[in-house]
């Protein structure tokens, strides 16, 4: 699916973990006011052909009685608002607007290389919130075919080497990233929710992303990646080295790709399986202390030089 209406239509490129995202939308839409988090990802040099496009278009959804099979009505995001449809051709994900009276409808190929999204009456807010969510999880998916995965945690700077903590929500991932940014010297934040990783001829690699959650940390750089570490509520601090299959396995829930599409959650594992045999990986059971801060980077440090 591809726009219906060609005049005064823009674009925009992004380079993001090194691939550039291509927006096509109406001129009549401010990209940059619903997109603010972008700013510092613009990519002005469009010699170069984009891996991913997305149309953005306020023409009427095309929605019909067979929307395909549905795959979840339910996100942690949307709540029951949110409905993702499988098709034989690809997919199609739908938000109730806040008016409760329209659809957003995004339609995305099977590789989601490209989608198109239709934008129902919504004030400013609503399309910079759910265009902005989209867009993550088109990326998300389409970057999985380069070696590139988005991943659910935050991720420390510390002197030009990436930590990224993991763990289920509300386990203390930004908790524990500012016990290292107020006790561990030398450190920064990267990124607070989404960052990607990337394989590639230095290592891997660790990008800052246009999405960071609730904490406005949206910096286009990338570092090495150092370690991982899972984290766990304790009532006392213990870190563990976890190695191959038990490394995976503890990275592996963190990793964004859907489950129902084979190939890309083949080339997900095929990616963390690289990924695994070059970073370590640690599990972190602790409080919410300077302490757990302390003795995760003394057992990183320990482990990395290992």
């Amino acid at each position: 699916m591809t726009l219906t209406t060609s005049t005064d239509i823009q674009k925009k490129q992004y380079k993001i973990a090194d691939i550039i995202l291509q927006i096509n939308y109406p001129i009549v839409l401010d990209l940059e006011k619903l997109l603010p988090t972008f700013r510092d990802f613009e990519w002005r040099d469009h010699s170069s052909n984009p891996v991913i496009q997305v149309n953005l278009t306020t023409d009427k959804a095309p929605v019909e009685p067979d929307m395909g099979m549905l795959r979840s009505d339910l996100s942690i995001s949307w709540g029951d608002r949110f409905c993702f449809y499988e098709k034989e051709e690809g997919y199609i994900t739908t938000i109730v607007n806040e008016q409760e009276n329209e659809l957003w409808y995004l339609y995305s190929e099977r590789n989601f290389a490209q989608s198109t999204v239709y934008i129902p009456k919504s004030n400013d807010y609503e399309k910079s919130t759910v265009i902005c969510w989209m867009l993550m999880m088109i990326f998300g998916q389409a970057a999985l075919l380069h070696e590139i995965i988005m991943i659910h945690g935050s991720v420390i700077n510390l002197k030009g080497q990436g930590i990224a903590f993991l763990g289920k929500s509300g386990t203390g991932k930004s908790t524990h990233s500012r016990l290292w940014l107020n006790h561990i010297a030398e450190t920064s934040l990267l990124n607070d929710d989404n960052p990607a990783i990337r394989v590639t001829a230095r290592g891997v690699l660790i990008y800052g992303t246009p999405w960071s959650g609730k904490t406005p940390c949206y910096k286009n750089e990338a570092i090495l990646l150092k370690a991982f570490v899972r984290l766990q509520q304790a009532p006392e601090n213990k870190f563990e080295a976890l190695q191959g299959v038990k490394g995976f396995i503890a990275v592996l829930p963190s990793c964004s790709a859907i489950r129902w599409n084979k190939d890309l959650f083949a080339e997900m594992n095929t990616t963390l399986e690289k990924v695994i045999a070059k970073v370590p990986v640690g599990f972190l059971k602790c409080l919410p202390d300077q302490e757990a801060a302390q003795l995760c980077h003394d057992r990183i440090m320990d482990i990395a030089v290992k």
